[in-house]
């Protein structure tokens, strides 16, 4: 099969070097933006606030177990409580 070499182009040349698509113009930015604050980053905000005000350790039900513990109101499950803590640290028992 032989291909001939076509001399004339049903698509004018100036149309060929054209892009695809015509630039448009960027809009300016203003040189100054300021982010605004949505409600959820206020709240979440608030409540960071909050929470870094606690202390990390509730003292009181700390010494209300303990106490419990010792009048034997609560029992201590050893065996439980160290499969908990293997579980915690490592993923597995």
């Amino acid at each position: 099969m032989k291909v001939d070499k076509v001399a004339s182009s049903p698509i004018p040349v100036s149309q060929l070097n054209q892009p695809a698509y015509p630039q448009t113009e960027q809009p300016q930015r203003p040189t100054s933006v300021r982010p605004q604050t949505t409600i959820e980053q206020a709240i979440t905000a608030t409540a960071a606030d909050q929470l870094a005000q606690l202390p990390d350790i509730d003292a009181e039900k700390v010494t209300a177990v303990k106490n419990a513990l010792a009048r034997g109101e609560l029992e201590l499950d050893i065996h439980a409580l160290s499969s908990a803590v293997m579980r915690f640290h490592t993923g597995h028992e």
